[in-house]
């Protein structure tokens, strides 16, 4: 019965290969798409899991309060991981690491030539491999990383600098010349991990590096740390015993708690982006699943007239409805299964390219991971039963008396149900329009908008300690090549950080922490800074240590006087001067308060643990050629880091790179939903010229011109288009309106983005029929009104 099943749904498909091309393909399309969301989520939702402690491992958080003022910081002190297991109930076991914030030069001893610039490099505890569930290749988990000269490097490493020989006992040179002999080869991390790493050394090893241990000792070191509770702990009560045990408050401004975060919680925790795309990116995918299902839904009780006599036949030479329906559910079952393979292949096709736009990298392990495999098998019968289900109960329900005397024409049931689908469809592609439309709007607002900061030609030249002790000569040469402007330095490059400093308000009622920037005296100039309070001493005299220009906003929220030149702040340091605020970070946020620090040291002794250097490239300037220059005088004075550099503009725009991806991929998915609800019109169409098409025949004999006949055929699907128009313009602006809330400064939802996405799918919509109508209206009319 099954074989006899599948082979009349197999002859239909072949007899009907249009029909059966446009319910494939807008299937596959939809299949592809939801497959892509189903890795990626799926993706974002195992980070850590397969640890085989991953539910009962926490990561330490210390909480800090000055004033009303909140500071999460994720990490403890050296010592306060071993006092937590000896002190703390519920604590089995701890772990610290630390990974390395700076480039490291690794060289190959036995081949010095062999050497290259590491950044993923970890110190931890002697119980890493025990704690976590990494695997490895070459060694003993409770012995690699006992002595302190030891080192684990992962597969890629080992294979970057030894090629196929044995790494076991041979040693790598880090840190200047510290040599440590590789006693173990771990399997690279999978992309679900969010400790990912090449080398990984002893705790231990730390005290024997100069710089590391002055941090130890002085209690500014600071550890991922993690604790391994027992199944029976309470976090609540073991962040209360932490507390009891090594917190401590300092004074009545500080205020420490420590909180514990679940470690399969950490990967998304507070990241906006992420959570964003966990949200939205499942509907996205429901949305484009229903459009493909509906559009099959609709083709198929469209074409449930030319199939009505079959099942009248059948049902009057004895066929229960039962049987009727299972013959329907295969072949809608075949369909699904044709159309999963191809969205499948397409799937494996676009993935490389979806998965770059996102930012993310999928090991080839995870996707072909049995959870996976079962994920798509799940989607396949779930697809299998929604597009099955409709058309096999209505199929099978044809009255054979009706359906004989060929009155089905008269049922208008289907009609109606095919008109609500047409306008469901083009609701939600005229949506996903208006908010591809909207947040291509924020983008172009963000990279446009007037933050206060000249970011044009300006590229930032981060260096480390090595160079620091020589900047003076450094800048010095940078500033004779005839394509420089002019040059500045600071500590931490533009949009990408800054430092802190807690402030008492000026009525003394609270702690504020003020972000703070270390500056050269030329930087206000070169950037273009205007003055809200100009100071009255030239900038280039403000190499005072107590002197600090602020912003505008600084001045509201430490409740200073509105002219507070030469007041102080903590008693210590002196305003001299109030920049009109500008956007030092991304404009996801006001601009807050903001504290300058202006150096004019001519020995450049603060930029001795290193900085960036800031040049200001003149106009019409051969960009590839000026960078070899500054790279060429870089490697003069550095040959340990490699050299780096970032262009401000493009700095400033990568703050907006979620929103960027996020516009990108819902042009993508937008793409989609149009070409599957303009399949499913153009079917439509095709079928109801079909079925009218002795009407058209009569028409035209009696003298109706193509123009007429067109009209005709396209006039109710336009009014179909324009209601779902009406329908899905308040929705998107509700969405739109919602999303925007997430930025402080945004463009504004135009009225013309409606017309433009409403005119636009009415264009589309008219072409799709128009193409047909024309077609049908152009035909000889002696053939459709032959008698069959």
């Amino acid at each position: 019965m099954i074989k006899n099943y599948l082979k009349i749904a197999w002859r239909g498909l072949i007899r009907n290969k249009g029909y059966s091309s446009i319910n494939i393909v807008g299937l596959s399309m939809g299949l592809a798409a939801c497959m892509l969301i189903v890795l990626y989520v799926g993706h974002e939702l195992s980070y850590d899991k397969f640890h085989g402690n991953a539910d009962n491992i926490y990561q330490a958080e210390t909480e800090m309060t000055f004033g009303k003022d909140p500071i999460y910081i994720p990490y403890l002190d050296y010592s306060e991981g071993p006092k937590s297991k000896i002190s703390v109930a519920g604590i089995e076991e701890y772990l610290r690491y630390q990974k390395i914030s700076e480039n490291v030069l690794v060289t190959n001893t036995e081949t010095p030539s062999l050497k290259f610039s590491e950044d993923n490099i970890l110190f931890a505890d002697p119980n890493f491999f025990e704690f976590f569930s990494f695997n490895l290749t070459n060694g003993n988990k409770r012995e690699v990383l006992i002595n302190p000269n030891s080192m684990v490097i992962s597969e890629r490493i080992a294979t970057k600098y030894f090629a196929d020989a044995d790494p076991i006992g041979k040693s790598l040179q880090l840190f200047g010349n510290m040599l440590f002999t590789i006693t173990g080869v771990a399997e690279n991390p999978p992309s679900n991990s969010s400790i990912h790493f090449d080398f990984i050394m002893p705790i231990s090893s730390m005290l024997r590096i100069e710089k590391y241990k002055e941090d130890i000792e002085q209690g500014y070191s600071n550890f991922t740390t993690l604790f391994l509770l027992d199944e029976l702990a309470d976090p609540k009560m073991v962040e209360a015993s932490l507390l009891n045990s090594i917190g401590k408050n300092s004074g009545d401004d500080l205020q420490k708690k420590y909180l514990l975060k679940p470690l399969r919680s950490l990967h998304l925790g507070e990241d906006w982006a992420k959570n964003k795309y966990i949200r939205i990116f499942p509907l996205v995918a429901l949305l484009i699943l229903i459009l493909a299902l509906v559009n099959y839904a609709s083709l198929s009780t469209a074409r449930s007239t030319t199939r009505s006599k079959e099942v009248g036949v059948r049902k009057v030479m004895g066929a229960p409805r039962k049987a009727i329906a299972q013959q329907f559910y295969f072949e809608s079952a075949l369909y699904t299964v044709i159309s999963f393979v191809f969205g499948y292949f397409l799937c494996l096709t676009t993935q490389s390219k979806f998965f770059e736009l996102l930012g993310v990298e999928v090991d080839k392990a995870f996707i072909y991971s049995p959870e996976m495999l079962l994920s798509l098998l799940l989607l396949l019968l779930l697809t299998i039963f929604l597009a099955a289900a409709y058309p096999a109960i209505l199929l099978s329900s044809f009255k054979p008396i009706v359906v004989l005397q060929g009155k089905m024409s008269k049922q208008q049931g289907g009609v109606a149900l095919r008109k609500f689908f047409t306008v469901f469809q083009f609701s939600i592609s005229v949506v996903l329009i208006i908010c591809a439309l909207v947040m291509d709007r924020q983008l172009d607002f963000f990279r446009h908008a007037d933050t206060g900061v000249d970011r044009e030609n300006i590229v930032m030249l981060p260096f480390s300690g090595n160079l620091g002790k020589h900047f003076g000569a450094f800048q010095e040469e940078v500033s004779s090549l005839s394509e420089i402007v002019e040059t500045t330095s600071g500590i931490l490059p533009l949009y990408k950080g800054h430092n802190m400093m807690s402030a008492q308000s000026d009525t003394g009622d609270e702690m504020i922490f003020l972000p703070t920037l270390t500056i050269n005296k030329d930087f206000i100039s070169m950037m273009g800074l205007d003055w809200a309070i100009p100071p009255k001493d030239s900038i280039a005299q403000m190499g005072n240590k107590s002197a600090v220009i602020i912003n505008q906003a600084a001045v509201a929220r430490l409740s200073l006087k509105d002219n507070p030149i030469h007041q102080k702040i903590n008693d210590r340091y002196e305003i001299q001067g109030v920049l009109k605020d500008f956007n030092y970070s991304s404009l996801h946020h006001k601009i807050g308060a903001l504290s300058l620090f202006v150096k004019n040291d001519p020995s450049y002794a603060w930029l001795e643990q290193g900085g960036v250097l800031y040049a200001k490239v003149g106009p019409k300037t051969n960009i590839p050629t000026i960078l070899d220059e500054l790279k060429i005088i870089y490697q003069k004075y550095e040959n340990e880091q490699p050299f780096e550099y970032y262009f401000l503009d493009d700095v400033f725009d990568s703050q907006y790179k979620a929103e960027d991806r996020l516009a990108k991929i819902f042009g993508a998915f937008t793409g989609f939903a149009i070409l599957i609800a303009v399949m499913g019109l153009f079917g439509l169409a095709t079928f109801t010229a079909l079925q009218r098409r002795k009407e058209i025949g009569i028409r035209k004999v009696l003298g109706a011109s193509v123009e007429n006949v067109a009209t005709l055929l396209s006039k109710d699907f336009l009014k179909l288009v324009l209601l779902a128009i009406c329908i899905a313009s308040p929705f998107a602006y509700w969405f739109m309106d919602k999303w925007m809330e997430n930025f402080a400064y945004k463009a504004p939802i135009s009225w013309w983005i409606f017309v433009l996405a409403g005119v636009g799918t009415l264009a589309v919509a008219l072409a799709t029929i128009g193409f047909q109508s024309i077609k049908t209206a152009t035909t000889n009319p002696i053939k459709s009104l032959r008698t069959e």
